[in-house]
């Protein structure tokens, strides 16, 4: 059986999604699963093990360029789909265009979710909606999708998020390592690096750990402020120009993740590494970490998170597993 599920949208998303595929194919445990996504996150789909083959689309540049080349790009995609000749789609991102894709790919069988509130195209699928929860988690939400297509079983349980990025060789670093994740999209979403300093100085002075601290190329000021204010600069390690695949191999060598509301918050969880996400403006019932003694953390604004409170769950998290 050949499958093909599609979801764009962000690096978060696109991780919850895999424990979601993971269940696909332990339902069709001999199928082809092949995922169309965003290009910038298809290294993360190509590091999961229940994912066969992934078609990468720069959706944004499509639809932002001048139109006879998005005509053209959208012609060879579907091309490339109907020639796969694909026994399911499975729509789990929604949108006009994907219902579309989804209708005119040929397969048999076809199912989407129907976000809340949202326009759906039913005549593209012939198998019932899946209606969206605004009440689950988004990876529940995906669960749910991926239960109803037949054959009928019980709904499965929520499979942990542990193991789905599963292509890596990963040696956890000797010297416990706590990694810091301080970027974010919004200012609204960014820990004060003073508060981020005194966590890692916290970590390298009390628990006698390493620290790294990460950020993306466009803030390099955040890891140059967190290095510069902690009285231990000279044993913080600091990566502000990591690829996707940088990106998860340098978490999942680390023992405890503590991250901003952002879409590698996500990856500690999928690698099994205990995660503390702080949250302002985001809705943690939707995208907290879904890891066993993964934590959250809330405050709006921010900076009303007290280094204390994150201090206190970095220790009960520490004593179980480090």
């Amino acid at each position: 059986m050949k499958i093909l599920a599609i979801r764009f949208a962000r690096l978060g998303d696109v991780i919850l999604l895999l424990p979601a595929l993971a269940s696909l194919k332990a339902k069709f445990p001999d199928s082809e699963l092949t995922l169309l996504t965003g290009h910038r996150c298809a290294p993360i789909a190509e590091l999961c093990p229940y994912i066969d083959h992934v078609i990468a689309v720069d959706r944004l540049a499509m639809r932002d360029g001048p139109a006879w080349r998005a005509v053209g790009q959208m012609t060879s995609l579907l091309r490339d789909v109907r020639r796969s000749r694909f026994d399911l789609v499975v729509d789990f991102h929604s949108f006009r265009e994907t219902n579309l894709l989804a209708r005119l790919s040929g397969a048999p069988m076809r199912i989407g979710m129907k976000r809340y509130e949202a326009p759906f195209l039913g005549f593209c699928f012939n198998l019932p909606p899946v209606l969206e929860d605004k009440s689950l988690h988004v990876a529940e939400m995906f669960q749910k999708v991926a239960a109803a297509i037949p054959p009928a079983t019980a709904s499965p349980e929520r499979s942990p998020s542990q193991g789905v990025l599963g292509r890596l060789n990963i040696d956890k670093a000797k010297e416990k390592t706590v990694v810091l994740y301080v970027d974010a999209p919004v200012p609204e979403r960014i820990w004060p690096p003073q508060r981020f300093a005194e966590i890692a100085d916290f970590v390298i002075e009390k628990l006698d750990a390493a620290v790294t601290v990460i950020s993306s190329s466009e803030r390099t000021d955040l890891t140059s402020r967190i290095k510069a204010s902690s009285r231990n600069r000279d044993k913080v390690t600091v990566f502000s120009n990591l690829d996707l695949r940088e990106l998860v191999t340098t978490i999942a060598s680390g023992h405890l993740l503590v991250s901003n509301d952002t879409g590698p918050m996500h990856i500690g969880p999928a690698v099994g590494v205990p995660t503390i996400g702080l949250f302002s403006v985001g809705y943690p019932e939707h995208f907290r970490p879904t890891g066993t003694h993964d934590r959250i953390l809330q405050g709006n604004p921010i900076e009303t998170i007290e280094t204390r409170s994150v201090v206190k769950l970095i220790e009960e998290i520490w004593d179980y597993c480090c």
